[in-house]
């Protein structure tokens, strides 16, 4: 099925559910900056400052990553149809992919931060997720993804989101290691975003690989986007 044949119901739920996001994190920026500014800064490591600055850096990122491809979506959705479709759709979604994968190098430095501990900081999980990333990003610029061609390539996919998977991973694994460390927040804030980290990316793999054969499974974006929301709601009120 193209995505100008949806139902015009199907249409306008996908776009209402784009734009709630975008502006709910445009909200989540205001809350975060408030508390990131009434954070006092007399110390290097205050675990509040540390919490509420990347909180911020990291819904600024996602804003940002995701206006990339949704806001084209949005339009295609209320319009029917949309020039250049598939080229805005394949940039946006390359920008996406970029700030999608830095996002967690920013959400790993952000537990550390919160519970630093010269000791027991995860410096072998930052380097190795930074040098994925690095790879991950030479991947994504292969024109043999077809970003902008609609059938796609289930190869490619897969290549591009071995390393991204393995960040998952570590961020899991370095994510575990801060609560071993845990003095300033309780380890359920931890839990929380270990389990919206591991739903987010059960859901988000399936469509990276199959999604170009099987629309449907664009569904999974869904619960997908809901847990990078569950991440910033964590960090913003837990």
């Amino acid at each position: 099925m193209k995505e100008n044949d949806k139902h015009f119901g199907a249409r306008m739920g996908e776009a209402g559910f784009c734009i709630l996001y975008l502006v709910t994190l445009i909200l989540f920026l205001f809350i975060i900056r408030g508390k990131w500014v009434a954070a006092d800064n007399d110390s290097l490591y205050n675990p509040e400052f540390v919490r509420y600055r990347f909180a911020f850096l990291l819904t600024l990122l996602l804003l940002l990553g995701d206006s990339f491809h949704l806001i084209p979506r949005i339009i295609e959705n209320l319009k029917g149809r949309m020039e250049r479709q598939a080229f805005y759709l394949g940039l946006g979604n390359i920008i996406s992919s970029i700030t999608m994968t830095i996002f967690y190098n920013l959400l790993m430095k952000v537990g550390d931060g919160m519970e630093y501990h010269y000791e027991a900081y995860n410096l072998w999980v930052e380097q190795a997720i930074l040098w994925l990333t690095v790879i991950r990003i030479a991947l994504l610029l292969f024109p043999q993804n077809k970003w902008f061609t609609p059938e796609g390539n289930r190869k490619w996919a897969v290549i591009r989101n071995v390393p991204f998977a393995m960040i998952g991973m570590l961020t899991i694994i370095g994510y575990f290691r801060v609560i071993s460390n845990a003095s300033n927040y309780d380890p359920s804030m931890y839990i929380q975003i270990i389990a919206a980290v591991a739903f987010s990316f059960l859901t988000y793999l399936p469509v990276a690989v199959f999604g170009k054969e099987n629309p449907k499974l664009g569904m999974l974006m869904i619960p997908k986007t809901v847990c990078y929301v569950w991440i910033l709601a964590v960090l913003t009120f837990a």
